[in-house]
């Protein structure tokens, strides 16, 4: 691999370095990424292109750019497999603020991208995308309790679909809601939002951001994935540090009532549960499924305080949901 990457790019690398899930290597101040893109199309490259320059130009040292190819392609062969090469500063980790401050800023800088982004956006498609993933799941379901299955992960999942059901749709109903009673302000503007926000994602390539992580949607993606791990994980002082990391955020970047709402509905809609559940009818591993199986029984032993959490989770925040004119659900209270 080595030899490749001096045929593609005139680089004397010495060692291949793990970075989270990547392969990376040194140059003097610079650390190099090779990302593996499989069959992705052009059109989306040329916009993390653009989205990582323009934030680049703004300032933000932590995002990676690409890196062309000696015949000024961003897409190399190596071994059989599409790479890019990405680049990024080496003292990233030196300068390290609170999460909440990090992503804040992130979002406010990213929120002023001037051209229209079509590939990546998923703004306002979150109800549309939900309603597919339930019809898909339904039908599955439906055929399953036909089945009469005896496996016990069957049996969990026809027993427990109707009420994630339930919950999905008045997920998908907050957003009808929010959308038809409430008006985006400028901090409800699109922004550059990564896929899967969660503790780990920057930490794991040491504070140095991936295009290839990127969507470009509201702001309030990023805080309920992030909120939505923590509550998954559970570990030690997890309901102080959700307050701390929200009211981080809140000094640069403030969510008006509209992106609360939001927010909420992203956290409502039980993602966990869906993916828990294809994961584990997509997977012919034994051993995987045995994993998919403790965590559908971890979820399904966890639905009351999941509820409880939901239940006071504005109250939790301190939001002044009266004032903002915030709707609380029924079925929660």
């Amino acid at each position: 691999m080595i030899q490749h990457i001096y045929e593609h790019y005139h680089m004397h690398v010495k060692e291949l370095i793990p970075l989270g899930p990547y392969k990376s290597f040194w140059i003097r101040n610079k650390i190099y990424v090779l990302v593996p893109i499989g069959e992705m199309e052009e059109e989306v490259l040329v916009e993390m292109k653009k989205l990582s320059d323009y934030m680049n130009q703004q300032g933000d040292i932590t995002v990676a750019t690409f890196v062309p190819t000696i015949h000024g392609y961003y897409v190399s062969e190596i071994e059989e497999q599409n790479y890019c090469l990405l680049k990024g500063m080496r003292t990233l980790e030196r300068h390290a603020m609170s999460l909440g401050s990090e992503l804040s800023i992130f979002h406010k800088r990213g929120a002023f991208f001037p051209e229209e982004i079509e590939q990546l956006s998923r703004i306002g498609e979150w109800k549309a995308l939900w309603e597919k993933r339930l019809d898909q799941l339904e039908k599955f379901w439906q055929s399953q309790v036909m089945n009469h299955p005896s496996d016990v992960f069957d049996q969990l999942f026809i027993e427990s679909f109707p009420y994630y059901l339930g919950v999905a749709e008045n997920a998908i109903q907050y957003v009808v809601d929010t959308e038809m009673d409430d008006t985006p302000q400028l901090t409800d503007a699109a922004t550059i939002c990564q896929e899967r926000f969660t503790p780990l994602l920057w930490h794991q390539t040491k504070r140095l951001k991936l295009p290839f992580d990127w969507v470009y949607d509201h702001p309030s993606r990023d805080i309920a994935e992030w909120i939505r791990h923590m509550t998954i994980e559970k570990k030690k002082d997890w309901e102080q540090t959700i307050v701390q990391f929200v009211t981080d955020y809140e000094r640069n970047y403030s969510l008006s009532s509209f992106g609360w709402r939001l927010l909420f509905a992203r956290l409502l809609f039980p993602l966990h549960y869906f993916e828990t559940v294809e994961r584990y009818y997509q997977t012919g591993n034994e051993e995987q499924k045995s994993i998919y199986r403790d965590r559908l029984e971890a979820i399904l032993h966890d639905v009351n305080r999941s509820e409880q959490f939901m239940k006071h989770f504005y109250g939790s925040l301190r939001l002044p949901v009266d004032k903002l004119g915030i709707r609380k659900l029924d079925w929660l209270s």
